[in-house]
């Protein structure tokens, strides 16, 4: 058959547009299949934190602190069209109560409920011996928000299994020396007294130690039972001698009953005595009083995250109930939306397998992404584009021994009535 030279550029041209709409068709199902690749996955959180104990003044508030990170995971996925087929939940909330024994059963529970993920506990003496004895053998990951002892990441077959979204004291030992040596002066005798468990017997042994590198004396160094009734022993030798002033390494609900002890002793000044980040605690102080007011001491601050203040303004919008804001929330929910990002990279909840890319979606290289850009990470993630997040509490940088690149310090000062100031910042740059 014969056709007109107009018929066969007509033909032509509906060729080329059809081929042109099947291309079409093919990139855009190619863009949805990337942007939706095939992840099917439900990650299952728990914590376990001091909802009673030494550091209850603090738990309730990490709680919270994981449940909004996981709302807003959860929206992120909702507004990626993904929320069918990738889920966070939080399985459980357990009351580790600052203690061994009851972190230990708390954590048996939640991995018993099968959990990929634990969240917790403050405390070192607590974090510890449920790594040990729990999470690491279960081959669950443990990310502590707030336990320092250095021995928590160098535990054995804790490799990958155990992490923190908090400094080391390795670094406020030192910190808290150099403190000591602005506060008292070189060459300065102070006295020492620590509670007796794995964070105050390590962290004053690490500020001991610095204090004689910087040339600093010690003249009393004691510890004591945070369980015993009474203080007024150890306080006697606390103040004994003529010490130019104290460090004092406690929990809020042990220092509230050593405190009356010191101030009885009529030679205790609470101006030139030093403590750190748990004492930090507004109600606590303001329980003892004006013998207190001057109180100064050593913290890791949230100024070193790079959302601190983002997420301080929607705690303050969002958060209902909840004790006093202290920064340190921060650190909990940094810990749940790096889980969280890791399962994603991993493209499933398995422990063994999402542990592998906690250093990977925590630093560079990568687009930078705040939990304010969390549909964005996911977008990039599951499109296998490396993003490095960046934290409330700080920028987190995993290291893959399990603690974080970086990390500002403070020294605080109590002012009375719940105030603080901050007299001092000193920085940390990565490893």
């Amino acid at each position: 058959m014969v056709r007109s030279r107009g018929a066969r550029q007509a033909a032509a041209a509906l060729a080329v547009a059809g081929i042109a709409a099947l291309v079409g068709v093919t990139a855009t199902a190619t863009a949805a299949s990337a942007a939706k690749p095939n992840c099917s996955f439900t990650l299952r959180i728990g914590d376990v934190l001091p909802f009673t104990g030494g550091l209850a003044a603090y738990g309730g508030n990490m709680d919270k602190a994981v449940r909004l990170a996981i709302s807003l995971q959860n929206a992120a996925l909702r507004k990626a069209g993904l929320a069918k087929s990738i889920k966070v939940v939080l399985v459980d909330s357990q009351d580790g109560q600052t203690q061994a024994t009851a972190a230990v059963e708390a954590a048996k529970k939640e991995v018993g409920e099968h959990v990929d993920v634990i969240i917790g506990e403050m405390a070192s003496g607590a974090t510890i011996p449920m790594a040990q004895s729990v999470t690491i053998p279960n081959h669950v990951v443990l990310i502590s928000p707030t336990a320092s002892a250095p021995q928590l990441t160098q535990l054995q077959g804790g490799r990958g299994w155990v992490w923190r979204t908090y400094p080391s004291d390795n670094l406020q030992g030192k910190v808290l020396a150099e403190a000591a040596l602005q506060k008292f002066g070189k060459g300065a005798t102070v006295n020492v007294g620590a509670r007796n468990d794995a964070f105050g017997t390590a962290l004053e042994q690490l500020f001991i130690a610095q204090w004689k590198a910087l040339g600093g004396k010690v003249g009393v160094d004691i510890s004591w039972d945070p369980n015993q009734p009474t203080f007024d022993t150890e306080a006697g030798q606390l103040v004994s001698g003529n010490p130019a002033g104290w460090v004092i390494i406690d929990f809020p609900e042990t220092f509230l009953k050593f405190a009356p002890s010191l101030i009885r002793t009529g030679k205790w000044d609470a101006t030139k005595t030093l403590m750190t980040e748990a004492l930090k605690d507004g109600p606590t102080l303001d329980q003892i009083g004006q013998p207190v007011v001057g109180l100064s001491g050593t913290a890791a601050s949230a100024a070193g995250g790079p959302a601190g203040n983002a997420f301080h303004a929607l705690w303050n919008k969002d958060v209902k109930g909840a004790q006093p804001y202290t920064g340190f929330e921060g650190t909990a929910f940094d810990a749940a939306n790096v889980a969280f990002l890791a399962a994603l990279r991993a493209c499933s909840a398995s422990p063994a397998k999402l542990k592998n890319q906690l250093v990977s979606v925590s630093g560079p290289p990568g687009v930078k992404v705040t939990f304010q850009q969390m549909q964005r990470a996911i977008t990039l993630t599951l499109a296998h584009k490396k993003i490095n997040y960046e934290g409330a509490f700080s920028p987190v940088d995993f290291s893959p021994s399990g603690d974080i690149s970086s990390a500002v310090y403070e020294i605080w000062q109590y002012n009375g009535k719940s105030q603080f100031s901050t007299l001092k910042t000193f920085t940390f740059k990565g490893k």
